[in-house]
């Protein structure tokens, strides 16, 4: 029987629950967009510089450079990095699961968040809304962005598995005990950094820099909350790669500050920071607001007016 009363059925009704809510769209963005007498609402400000050629080569070299060390770039037959440091043992005890069932309901959870964090970005808002809002210049330019961030960080995170190779904290326990896990013979260097969540706080980046410039939602409260919406699912993306076993604290801190870097960042220096947010159509008077994201020692700093 298992001890913490979890059924078979329950990692399968909690990743339900968690992927339903965050992907309905907001009821005001379809309000304001019943209100359009169909002109667009959203823009792509001239100044903001479109995808360049460069950025299909870079977005082709990541994709393929990630192929390429997946394949070809082997882990060591012993690692280059064991153990934890700092506060990574500490959290360690004090956070992860200790019944097997449980963190794998965790780990579930993990791939949860991560998706609907995906999904929110590169389909809802980057795709079916702008389309809806017949701006299908704009989902190109957000879908395309969105795949040279995801291209790239995915490349960085499997170039860093294989360079560091660091050791999973359960893979000690697993020497001890072949079952104590049933992820022990499972990717067992491949700790530094935490790939679900530099995705994820990609994915986030993505959301709060397109967001902030861009009013998918068709209302500046709304646009703040998916910000900080997707800022949510990436951490507890991360929260549940530790609670689950799979990554020390110091994987997750630098998967998502990767991740972050790459999401916000990134789209800001090729495209967004050569003009001022498209908070209105042409002519009208924009909507006063704004929206900044800072990182701090301690995680990440959101703040937003208006």
């Amino acid at each position: 029987m298992n001890k913490l009363g979890l059924s078979k059925a329950t990692p399968r009704l909690f990743a339900c629950l968690l992927a339903l809510a965050p992907l309905a769209p907001p009821r005001a963005a379809a309000e304001d967009s019943a209100a359009h007498s169909g002109e667009p609402r959203l823009h792509w400000n001239p100044a903001w510089p479109h995808f360049r050629p460069i950025g299909y080569w870079l977005t082709g070299a990541s994709v393929l450079g990630a192929i390429g060390a997946t394949v070809l770039l082997k882990y060591p037959d012993d690692p280059r990095w064991r153990g934890g440091i700092l506060f990574d043992d500490a959290l360690r005890d004090l956070l992860r699961a200790r019944n097997p069932g449980a963190r794998d309901a965790v780990r579930i959870a993990s791939d949860v968040t991560l998706l609907t964090s995906i999904a929110q970005i590169a389909i809802i808002d980057s795709a079916i809304l702008p389309f809806l809002d017949g701006s299908p210049g704009v989902a190109a330019q957000l879908s395309l962005i969105n795949a040279q961030a995801f291209a790239l960080n995915i490349l960085i995170a499997t170039l860093l598995f294989k360079a560091v190779a660091r050791e999973r904290p359960l893979i000690p326990d697993c020497k001890r005990d072949p079952n104590f896990d049933p992820l022990c013979d499972t990717g067992a260097y491949a700790s530094f950094p935490s790939s679900h969540t530099s995705n994820a706080f990609t994915a986030a980046g993505l959301t709060c820099i397109h967001h902030a410039h861009l009013p998918i939602y068709g209302s500046k409260a709304w646009d703040v909350a998916a910000c900080a919406e997707s800022l949510a699912l990436a951490t507890a993306t991360g929260l549940f790669r530790i609670i689950g076993d799979r990554h020390h604290t110091t994987d997750v801190l630098l998967g998502a500050a990767i991740g972050f870097s790459i999401g916000y960042f990134y789209p800001w220096l090729w495209h967004y920071r050569y003009g001022e947010s498209a908070a209105a159509k042409p002519g009208e008077h924009k909507e006063t607001g704004s929206l900044t994201v800072l990182p701090l020692p301690t995680g990440l700093s959101l703040s937003g007016s208006f």
